[in-house]
């Protein structure tokens, strides 16, 4: 399946000795990393695939005899999630009530029952595969909602809503009476009852974004469906209200305020969970990029958790019931590019739902089996797609075999185990780690357009020795996803991990290391949230009831709602205490988005974190919001020495085609300021680390002396700045 294979001694991963490493790794293995009460990698949630067990495209002409055996056996893949059965009984075979227009004939729904679950209990082949789908039940737009649409079989949803038949009541009570009726227990009773129930399918998509509904009408929908899915099913969870794209920055926070806070406030109490649906869009509109990945895909969360813990007392848990990426530039036919645009896009992703394990219910990569439905041709193939045609994109003809999609689960086919302790000294590199018995697991995903070296220090093993190191490296060459497999004795000193790639190294060691010693996260929030930003204004929160031990680390975690161009790196106390601001955060700039929306992350000291804690914010520029406000908080059983503190202070660059330089650097008096054309007529600025600006003038050409003479010795940032675009160096004075 296009897998490399390779044997090192210590070959082509390994750095040449005395070189310098971008990146520092420290995993302790023996120190449990605990988030809520989730210690363990769950396959489940995090290693699924949009699909459901008796879906037919399994079956047909395929590479293999049994290709359900093959994929999710063979690399351990768990389902599902159905939109379509559900939708095919009430267009097909479901009638009207004859004595309540508008309602589903109960006995119909009843019979029609019965048959779904007989056929289950004759298709034996299925049975095996039942523990891997707790499956989520979505309902489609048509002809769920009630808006006149008829059924295939003639009729329509009642559209009434009074006192004692809510907008909604109609569907609801057929959805309740489907799951009550079309399930059993599992094999010959019937295929297991779904754990989850979808309301309806991004409505707002397609009422509101290309419709004339209002969401308040969406929203109280949503209120009488799950009402009567209850009334015929107390087993099932319920969530809303499946969001296409969480766009919750959009004209200034205006788009939070009417959709996701909107539906919280009117149907939260009737939502088990939340449901969002998180794409990149890595190459749209000629090229442009635009990404989820990184660090807006954490203030996505951010704003919502601390919401949901401000309204209802706790962050209700999430549901990612489709994820990955969207390929707008590539509609057409299959190529292994346009494969690796999704795979880059799930891999980091996944390892980001990983860090939220305590909140997250589910989260289901984007790739149906075959897509034959949204397939026209060898020229108009769909572009989420497991299987491919052997002789694709010459012609849509041969046996189905694997697309490059499969090589996220070739990749993850391995991990498991106990979640322990791992750091990285970048934000652009996620990373995890997990041990079982004699094996560990240690993963990276480079969230940078370029190769990082890394180092990596395994720690806390006692007695154990790493005895050997197999590695896994999923990467593109030129045009082609490569899954690059590698042997080594003992554990590398370091490895290169090539731009927007993900690895993971199975170590084998000669006895399972001891897990006794515990890191407890806990994310604490603030109790306000959403504030205006105004210059040199103090923006002032509380995060109380912070619970501290004798060891532990500490990060603060602020969602910003800016302009591009504006500062994202403010005066920051906490309890008094000015803390180093990073300028770096996870991920790209989001040049290509209409604004910045992110969290900045920024190290606290643990010694200055009290139970009630006052967290003070200024900008010294106008405009924007600060959207959430969280500390995360690690209670480490013993004390933890880390490679070093997490300073970020790396480039964040708009462009491939802006440059900077500063020289000398370090320097004793001033420095040589040189910047591309695009540069002149901005400005540069000279920064502390907490964001004051010590100097700043106009750039008024390519190469300028800066006198810094007056200036104390120290770490600052000098900026440059011009229409939008903002480039950083850090700049030291002796």
């Amino acid at each position: 399946m296009g897998l490399k294979y390779l044997h090192i001694a210590c070959g082509m991963l390994c750095l040449a000795i005395g070189a310098k490493a971008q990146v520092r790794v420290d995993i302790n293995l023996d120190l449990k990393h605990q988030v809520g009460q989730i210690d363990q990698f769950d396959r489940n949630k995090f290693v699924a695939i949009h699909a459901n067990t008796t879906e037919r495209e399994w079956d047909g002409d395929n590479f293999t005899t049994d290709l359900r055996n093959d994929f999710l056996n063979g690399y351990d893949v768990y389902l599902g999630r159905d939109t379509g059965g559900i939708s095919w009984a009430l267009n097909s075979n479901t009638d009207e009530d004859p004595a309540r227009p508008g309602f589903a004939d109960p006995a119909g729904i009843e019979s029609y029952g019965t048959t779904v679950k007989n056929n289950y209990a004759a298709q034996t082949s299925w049975h095996p595969y039942e523990d891997r789908n707790d499956q989520i039940l979505a309902a489609q737009l048509h002809p769920f909602w009630p808006d006149g649409q008829e059924t295939n079989r003639g009729w329509a949803f009642s559209e009434a809503d009074t006192e004692a038949e809510p907008f909604g009541t109609a569907t609801g009570e057929y959805m309740g009476r489907y799951i009550r009726d079309s399930y059993g227990t599992g094999g010959t009773t019937g295929a297991k009852k779904p754990l989850y129930v979808e309301v309806i399918n991004e409505p707002l998509w397609h009422l509101v974004d290309f419709g004339t509904d209002e969401p308040e009408k969406i929203f109280r929908f949503h209120n009488a469906v799950a009402d009567q899915i209850r009334k015929y099913n107390d087993d099932v969870l319920i969530g809303g209200f499946c969001t296409a794209f969480p766009d919750h920055e959009n004209r200034g926070f205006a788009q939070w305020n009417e959709r996701w806070k909107l539906f919280m406030d009117m149907s939260g109490d009737k939502m088990d969970y939340w449901t969002i649906h998180l794409y990149d869009f890595p190459s749209i509109n000629n090229g442009k990029q635009r990404y989820r990945k990184g660090s807006n895909m954490e203030a996505t969360f951010d704003l919502m958790e601390q919401y949901s813990y401000m309204q209802f007392g706790e962050v209700k848990p999430f549901m990612i019931s489709e994820y990955g990426a969207q390929m707008h530039d590539y509609f057409g036919a299959w190529s292994p590019y346009r494969d690796w645009l999704h795979l880059k896009s799930v891999n980091s992703m996944m390892m980001q739902f990983m860090e939220r394990a305590n909140i997250i219910n589910k989260t289901l990569n984007f790739l149906p089996v075959k897509a034959e439905w949204g397939t026209n041709g060898v020229d108009d193939t769909y572009n989420h797609r497991l299987m491919r045609k052997a002789d694709e994109p010459q012609a849509y003809t041969g046996e189905w075999v694997y697309s490059d999609m499969v090589k996220t689960y070739q990749l993850w086919s391995e991990v498991k185990g106990t979640r322990v302790d791992s750091y990285a000294t970048s934000l652009d590199l996620l990373v995890d780690a997990y041990v079982d018995g004699k094996t560990a697991y240690v993963i990276l995903n480079n969230l940078k357009f370029e190769a990082v070296q890394i180092e990596l220090n395994a720690l806390g093993l006692s007695t154990a020795v790493v005895e050997e190191t197999d590695l896994k490296h999923l990467y593109l060459e030129g045009q082609v996803p490569v899954l690059e497999q590698s042997n080594q004795q003992g554990l590398p000193e370091a490895v290169s991990l090539e731009s927007e790639a993900t690895m993971i190294l199975k170590l084998t060691l000669n006895e399972a290391p001891s897990i006794d010693q515990t890191s407890v996260e806990t994310k604490y929030y603030a109790t306000d949230y959403l504030q205006e930003i105004h210059a040199n204004e103090p923006l002032t929160f509380t995060i109380s009831g912070v619970q501290l031990g004798d060891h532990g680390e500490a990060m603060l975690r602020l969602g910003l709602g800016r302009a591009h161009g504006k500062s994202l790196v403010p005066t920051v106390l906490v309890n008094g205490f000015a803390l180093d601001v990073p300028v770096d955060f996870r991920g790209d700039d989001q040049a290509d988005r209409d604004s910045f929306f992110g969290v900045i992350e920024i190290p606290v000291p643990y010694q200055q974190l009290q139970n009630s804690n006052e967290v003070k914010v200024t900008f010294a520029d106008e405009g924007g919001h600060l959207s959430s406000v969280a500390m995360q908080v690690y209670g480490f059983s013993r004390e933890v020495d880390r490679s070093n503190p997490v300073l970020g202070l790396e480039d964040k660059i708009a462009s491939t085609s802006l440059q900077m330089k500063v020289y000398p650097n370090p320097s004793f008096d001033s420095v040589r300021l040189e910047v591309a054309p695009d540069f002149v007529g901005g400005q540069w600025q000279i920064m502390t680390l907490s964001g004051q600006v010590a100097q700043e003038a106009k750039i008024d050409q390519e190469v300028m002396l800066v006198d810094a003479s007056v200036l104390p010795s120290g770490v600052y940032l000098i900026r440059v700045s011009n229409q939008g675009e903002v480039l950083t160096r850090k700049l030291v004075l002796k």
